[in-house]
């Protein structure tokens, strides 16, 4: 390994540069911003918000080896033997105290990205109404509504802001298995301790953070390591997570 010891290590020194951190997110050889809006996607909910391109990426907010503590459930019972009031029992069980979450580097971002509108607008209402035994309270009614066409996507139209946290994980080496292990845990235990961001125009998000795996990459000329290394990216991609290789500095 190089002089600065392991591979988590390296990365940490390698993202005091805030180029380096830009790289990662949205890197040169991704012109498309794939890895962000997989990033983007994994917290905001794709079925109600339509994210078409990813203009950019800013860093508003950096830090390293944030430690996450899971919530404790307490649960307490209280007897009391009735009438002498001076006997009483309390009984409470608190469960051993979870083990503490690390993110190796936590980063609050703004994605700038352009959506398509989803559905079409409410364009009129008919109602009718009847009789049924001439009463006033035995009228009953219909109603119609009718919808405009989806208006179709403008990529000229302005791009919005979307607040974005990402939690990312370094691997010494290649484990898929325990790499979802750990980031199951992790996306537990900020999910409990960290309240969701509030829901935005396309509904309630999915998650408090992305979650972004970074493994060490295969020899850039070996096409089993390029093939192995896109095996990993879709199976950590079906748990909503986004996987990134990057080589040993």
């Amino acid at each position: 390994m190089t002089a600065t010891g392991t591979f988590t290590e390296a990365l940490t020194l390698r993202y005091l540069k805030p180029e380096n951190v830009r790289a990662l997110l949205a890197p040169g050889t991704d012109p498309e911003h794939l890895r962000a809006r997989a990033l983007l996607v994994s917290v905001y909910d794709p079925t109600r918000l339509d994210i078409r391109t990813v203009d950019a990426v800013q860093v508003l907010h950096q830090e390293f080896q944030t430690a996450v503590h899971a919530t404790i459930a307490v649960h307490g019972a209280w007897d009391k033997t009735i009438p002498t009031t001076e006997q009483a029992r309390a009984t409470v069980r608190i469960p051993a105290t979870p083990a503490v979450q690390w993110i190796d580097m936590s980063l609050e971002t703004l994605v700038t990205a352009r959506t398509a509108p989803d559905g079409g607008v409410l364009a009129a209402v008919d109602a009718a109404a009847w009789a049924d035994g001439g009463t006033p309270d035995s009228f009953e009614g219909t109603h119609r509504l009718e919808y405009s066409d989806t208006p179709p996507y403008d990529p000229t139209a302005p791009a919005c802001g979307f607040p974005l946290r990402v939690s990312a994980l370094f691997f010494d080496r290649l484990d898929p298995v325990g790499a979802l292990r750990r980031l199951g845990q992790a996306r537990r235990a900020v999910d409990a301790a960290s309240p969701r961001p509030e829901a935005h125009d396309g509904g309630a998000l999915l998650a408090s953070s992305a979650w972004l795996a970074v493994f060490p990459a295969g020899p850039p000329d070996h096409p089993a390591s390029r093939a192995t290394e896109q095996q990993v990216g879709e199976l950590l991609g079906t748990q909503g997570f986004v996987a990134a290789f990057e080589a040993a500095p």
